[in-house]
């Protein structure tokens, strides 16, 4: 498996993986994702890791500073996508290393991210990685009639950090 920047030659095909893999059970907002928004979000500033295997883009994740202000721009926040059939062989991992290694070269510090509590492969995994809890937002959103807390965590990259 690769692990590259995204190039915009990836821009369809990211926003495709976006759509047919999140779900409500993932993230409190429908993907409606687009080349030309992937594109945009690459402009502003986002950075794109995508996983390629036998050609073929199977997991992907972005990253960008958390916060607009300087005072909180030691701290950057990713989301993470992989295609529902490459699941359970280490691609989210290994992206999230590739993440940590490219935060800690920009000079952040702290790695966050939100996930519904209704994501257990994830937030198992997250928790597996290292990543501490910080925060629960319980009942956050009501998706399909049901209550659903919002997960914050933190990765510390600096070790003078708590």
């Amino acid at each position: 498996m690769e692990i590259r920047t995204i190039e915009p030659r990836d821009f369809v095909e990211v926003a495709t993986l976006e759509n047919q893999n999140w779900t409500l059970k993932e993230t409190p907002h429908l993907m409606a994702a687009t080349a030309e928004q992937i594109m945009n979000k690459v402009l502003s500033g986002t950075t794109y890791l995508v996983a390629i295997e036998d050609e073929k883009i199977v997991g992907v994740l972005d990253y960008k500073p958390r916060h607009p202000s300087k005072y909180g721009n030691h701290v950057v926040t990713f989301g993470l996508v992989t295609d529902e059939k490459a699941r359970q062989h280490g691609i989210a991992t290994r992206l999230i290393e590739k993440c940590f290694e490219c935060a800690k070269n920009e000079g952040f510090k702290k790695v966050t991210i939100q996930v519904l509590g209704t994501n257990k492969k994830a937030l198992q995994l997250y928790k597996k990685i290292g990543f501490v809890q910080e925060a629960q937002l319980k009942n956050e959103f009501l998706i399909h009639g049901e209550y659903v807390d919002d997960d914050y965590f933190a990765y510390y990259l600096d070790s003078q950090m708590p």
